[in-house]
């Protein structure tokens, strides 16, 4: 008998493999039939350019032209939506900021790259025109809190500002080196974004984590990994304000998009908003 149990265990053994193959073979054949789907779909994106001076070393090429279903669908992904960014209101609704944005930069690592994230947030000011926002000192209430810690800080930092409940669940489901969190009200309205970023794993880290977190930080909660232009695409290290994200912020903060608006509302005005980019 003791033969035909190990035959047994082989036999499972055996079919274990097949099973976790045949997974495999069909995650691969998923994802062949997505990027035909998006070929299909005629994305478009063109005028590959090099990264920008000041990008990290590794940073990608970006495009700099862009199709309206490409917009649309990068903006639907990202504007709504959230990876436990978000505490407050209904999640299926725009959320932005209706003032000039301050921010708070408060450094207690051992590198202080408070310099360095001004000269971000003063990229965006720059470069999206409709974006409003300053650097204020502690005598000013924020809108937004930027917190700049050492590695082996990170999580004491979000305990402390977010209590031990909510500060778990961000370590468990978002980036370790970075994260936002971000209130809002019943109508749409951002009340507060905190974000942390770690300081002392280089300067492409924190680069790409402080684009990428006051991306989150203005309204674009969302994370889309099936679009391959924007820093908030998971799978790309970027360090840099792309096009395709200056696009987005432009939209969002577009006078005929509000707060609290729906998918359906803010699909009707979209084709007039994209336009008026070009």
């Amino acid at each position: 008998m003791e033969p035909e149990r190990a035959g047994g265990r082989r036999d499972l053994a055996v079919a274990a493999r097949v099973a976790v193959e045949t997974m495999r073979l069909i995650q691969l054949a998923s994802c062949l039939l997505a990027l035909t789907s998006f070929s299909e779909r005629g994305m478009a994106a063109s005028n590959l350019r090099p990264a920008p001076v000041g990008a990290p070393g590794n940073a990608p090429r970006e495009y700099t032209r862009f199709e309206e279903p490409e917009l649309t669908m990068g903006f639907m992904r990202l504007a709504f939506g959230s990876d436990m960014q978000r505490l407050g209101g209904g999640e299926d609704r725009l959320h932005r900021f209706d003032h000039r944005v301050r921010f708070h930069i408060s450094n207690t690592g051992r590198v202080d790259r408070s310099e360095m994230y001004k000269r971000v947030l003063d990229d965006f000011v720059l470069r999206v025109p409709r974006i409003d926002a300053s650097v204020v000192d502690a005598s000013t209430p924020p809108d937004v809190i930027v917190r700049l810690v050492d590695s082996k800080d990170f999580m004491r930092t979000l305990v402390a500002a977010l209590g031990n409940s909510t500060a778990q669940t961000f370590i468990l489901q978002t980036h370790p080196r970075c994260t936002t969190r971000s209130r809002t009200d019943e109508k749409g309205l951002i009340l507060r974004a905190d974000i942390f970023i770690v300081v002392d794993q280089g300067n492409d880290t924190f680069l790409d984590c402080a684009y990428h977190e006051t991306l989150h930080a203005f309204g674009l909660m969302n994370h889309a990994d099936d679009v391959p232009w924007t820093t908030l695409n998971q799978n790309r290290s970027v360090g840099y304000l792309s096009v395709y994200d200056r696009a987005m912020l432009q939209m969002l903060y577009d006078p005929r998009l509000q707060a609290g608006m729906t998918r359906s509302e803010v699909q009707v005005l979209l084709p007039a908003v994209i336009r008026e980019l070009r």
